[in-house]
């Protein structure tokens, strides 16, 4: 399914009951949401997982059928039951079910069998955002605005931030946006991309350089990172260090945690580095981030800060 046809659907209000939305243009997948939910008549509901929810979705009351509109995250259990997907789009009946994952392999059984029904965000062409640009920040030339997508990616999200930087900063100098751009661009405030893996931030925490875990978090949320995909990798790191470091001396790591040796090899330098206690606090806390952002309780943007601020 394309993006025309959706915006299509839209337009002339045959929605169907189950989409899938792939990709990482997140900012764009929650304009299409808003206009689905204009269309349904019903507020956007963020949740965990399909497990969480399909039971209300399934139930009749003495109230009748429920009617709600769920988002939900990178439920990756879900692909894997198929029993469950092959039947969710009659099962859920006056319910909406969007789904979002960043990735989602069409060659797979999950993937051909929704092959209808997903939508993939793909970045958008350079005019299409340089319209979005002018229309956010009047006052700004093609050749600014194009710079503006070029250093940030081509991601929506970005272009935005960076345009609503240009309006604040034309307001509080009282100039025009174009002076105030060529003046952020001139004392380097317009963002500048720069190349930090995920795993030198997960290193640098689990060494507590707390310094350049700070530089490194801004860094890679600058470069349009996801924050699970961050607090996600974190985790697994964590959750590895934290099984090693409880493990007694002798045992057979690899077959009391159930990790591979690769996993073992590359954790097993930061053992010691936190207490046990504090570690599996951390561990627990960095899962209950991941589920906020998931379920919308916890702003995407300072969701890894927050941990940051509470691990370091």
């Amino acid at each position: 399914m394309t993006l025309i046809d959706l915006k299509e659907d839209i337009i002339h209000k045959r929605l169907k009951n189950f989409y899938i939305f792939t990709g990482t243009e997140i900012g764009i997948m929650n304009i299409y949401l808003k206009q689905m939910s204009r269309v349904y008549g019903m507020p956007i509901t963020r949740a965990n997982s399909v497990a969480d929810i399909y039971g209300s979705c399934t139930t009749r009351s003495l109230f009748g059928a429920s009617k709600h509109f769920y988002v939900i995250r990178d439920d990756t259990d879900f692909t894997k039951q198929e029993k469950a997907y092959t039947t969710i789009a009659k099962d859920i009946e006056n319910n909406v079910i969007v789904l979002l994952y960043e990735k989602l392999d069409s060659r797979l059984k999950f993937g051909k069998y929704f092959k209808d029904v997903t939508v993939n965000y793909e970045p958008l062409d350079t005019n299409v955002l340089v319209r979005y640009i002018q229309k956010a920040c009047p006052g700004l030339t093609s050749e600014q605005s194009k710079y503006i997508v070029e250093v940030c990616e081509h991601r929506y999200d970005e272009c935005m931030l960076e345009a609503d930087k240009v309006n604040q900063y034309a307001e509080a100098t009282d100039t025009t946006t174009d002076k105030a751009f060529e003046k952020l661009v001139t004392d380097g405030s317009i963002y500048q991309p720069e190349n930090v893996s995920v795993f030198q931030f997960v290193e640098a925490v689990l060494s507590l350089n707390v310094d350049t875990a700070f530089d490194m978090e801004r860094t890679l949320r600058e470069n349009g990172t996801p924050s699970i995909t961050i607090l996600g990798t974190l985790y697994n790191s964590m959750k590895a260090v934290m099984l090693i470091q409880c493990c007694d001396k002798g045992e057979n790591i690899s077959e009391v945690t159930g990790l591979d040796k690769g996993a073992i090899y590359y954790n097993k330098k930061y053992v010691g580095k936190f207490d046990t206690e504090f570690l599996v606090w951390c561990v627990q806390e960095v899962q209950r981030l991941v589920l906020g952002v998931k379920n919308g309780q916890i702003d995407d943007c300072y969701a890894t800060r927050f941990a940051l601020t509470e691990i370091l």
